[in-house]
């Protein structure tokens, strides 16, 4: 079996396989990836039994067959090639040679039939997602994900299929974040309502949306998805992703949202990630506590901290605030540097009820008028 292809069409199709390869040591295969012909074109797969991306390259291909090779091996020789390069890929009995120009390298592989079966869709898309909307949105909610595998449904994305919109939600108990993705028009709508009324909600794997992240590119106009036996299938730019759906309920987090706020102080998103950075430094390790304090009156937020290793700290920042009577709430620095990080205007809308109640940030465009869409929700510190 002999391929010829180009070094840029490779090394992008196996940079999306490296991250679903598995790490397990009592199953070697899986830090492998499979190498198949299969009608005519040149097939690469990976799994790391938790999800699976299949690739298609365009390649001059002689002969036919499949077998298994190391993928960071492979992928770390054609991403050094230079650019612009043919490479040329030989497959004899269980070795795997490649070639471009004056680097060479042979890696032995593996027998295919030991590669694990990946899924493949039995029918239809059930819909279309708009690609840039959804990759904006897994970007702002996904570092609110919980990495604490006791509570398995807190490890991934929550979706809530409505008519006309989706919202996306993940959350630690820290903070919480919710993204509204508004569908195009183009949807097949039929599939898509018959899909809703089976499946309202679905929780979906943290890795499984970070490989949507890489994968979309500023090209990719819209994510095919459909939903199969406990498995999800998205095809983007003719890579296709596989993946488990997270049983589990997940929290009913809605319940949370507060309704309204009875204070919101519009400020400097750059002015108040400053003060925050600079009350973290004297937090204590132990607490992690920065004090923020409302002062309706005098148009003024105030963040300070104070450790007796290092010191005390205090910023005061102009704000515009409607609300009542001043107001303190003590926060865990980091979660208001993650919220803030998310927001992509210059102006933001702090918005909060009482010391023990969870606040919120919103994004402002430069009329002053407050997205609805996407909301950070930071839980206080309660003594």
């Amino acid at each position: 079996m002999k391929i010829i292809c180009t070094q840029e069409n490779l090394s992008k199709s196996l940079s999306f396989l490296e991250r679903a390869t598995g790490k397990q040591t009592a199953l070697p295969i899986l830090s492998n990836f499979l190498l198949r012909i299969e009608k005519g074109k040149l097939k690469l797969s990976s799994t790391n039994l938790e999800i699976g991306v299949t690739t298609y390259v365009n390649a001059k291909i002689e002969g036919g067959g499949e077998i298994a090779a190391p993928v960071k091996l492979v992928s770390n020789f054609v991403g050094n090639l230079p650019s612009g390069e043919v490479v040329t890929i030989d497959v004899q009995g269980n070795s795997v040679s490649l070639g471009s120009g004056g680097y060479n390298m042979r890696v032995r592989g593996l027998d295919s039939k030991d590669f694990p079966i990946i899924p493949e869709r039995k029918g239809e898309y059930s819909f279309l997602l708009p690609a840039q909307a959804l990759k904006s949105a897994l970007q702002r909610i996904l570092p609110c994900v919980s990495m604490n595998e006791s509570r398995i449904e807190l490890t991934g994305v929550n979706m809530l299929f409505h008519e006309n919109e989706v919202h996306m939600a993940a959350t630690d108990s820290f903070r919480l974040a919710e993204q509204i993705l508004r569908l195009s028009g183009g949807i097949p709508r039929e599939r898509y309502d018959a899909f809703r009324e089976q499946n309202p909600s679905l929780v979906l794997p943290h890795i499984t949306m970070q490989e949507l992240v890489r994968i979309i590119s500023p090209e990719t106009e819209s994510v095919s998805v459909t939903f199969e036996e406990n498995q999800v299938f998205f095809d983007i730019d003719g890579v296709s992703i596989v993946s488990r759906i997270i049983n589990g309920k997940y929290p009913d987090y809605k319940q949370i949202l507060p309704k309204e706020f009875l204070y919101s102080v519009k400020l400097s998103k750059e002015e108040l990630l400053r003060a925050v950075r600079m009350a973290g430094v004297f937090t204590s390790q132990m607490s992690g506590e920065m004090l923020v304090s409302v002062l309706p009156e005098k148009g003024e937020l105030h963040v300070s901290a104070r450790s007796s290793e290092v010191g005390e700290n205090r910023t005061v920042i102009r704000a515009e605030i409607s609300g009542g009577d001043p107001i303190q709430i003590l926060f865990n620095p980091r979660y208001v540097i993650d919220g803030l990080n998310a927001l992509s205007s210059d102006s933001v809308m702090f918005l909060l009820n009482a010391p023990s109640m969870p606040a919120g940030f919103r994004m402002l465009d430069p009329e002053g008028v407050m997205d609805r869409e996407y909301l950070y929700i930071a839980m206080p510190i309660r003594k």
